[in-house]
């Protein structure tokens, strides 16, 4: 199981009540929620808000790009059935940098009126960092979220 499947699983089977307020994850590093929709759920980075959202859509569910407050729509990171899902941080990273137009387009639209220094790049190396944190605390708990 990757380490995105691995959160996911621990917030469907409800061991993460993420509704209606944000949970803080070790020690304030990190939060997840359910938004007011109740089909998707954010897991994010607080200091720089960019994460990703899980769009749940009862069989399945889509991980998209959540960056500076917004869900990026038009790049999905991770969709539908095991097969297209990146299994390892690499495949992460990989599927990043091959939708590096569809995010630059993405955050075109909705980000760039707010903030000129939002671009793809800066999503890519925030989203380096997520992925580090994802290590350490899924090495600091042994692959459990508590």
């Amino acid at each position: 199981m990757s380490f995105l499947e691995n959160i996911w699983e621990h917030i469907r089977r409800g061991s993460i009540q993420n509704a209606p307020y944000p949970v803080a994850l070790n020690v304030n590093l990190a939060y997840t929620v359910m938004l007011p929709d109740k089909e998707n759920h954010l897991f994010w980075l607080p200091y720089e808000y960019t994460g990703l959202c899980y769009r749940d859509h009862g069989t399945y569910v889509n991980i998209l790009p959540y960056y500076k407050g917004f869900i990026l729509e038009n790049a999905e990171l991770s969709h539908g059935t095991d097969l297209y899902k990146p299994r390892t941080e690499e495949d992460f990273l990989k599927q990043l940098y091959k939708l590096s137009w569809d995010l630059e387009q993405s955050i075109d639209e909705l980000v760039r009126p707010y903030d000129l220094s939002a671009c793809a790049a800066d999503y890519i190396l925030k989203m380096y960092h997520f992925i580090d944190w994802l290590r350490y605390y899924n090495s600091a708990t042994d692959g459990r979220l508590k």
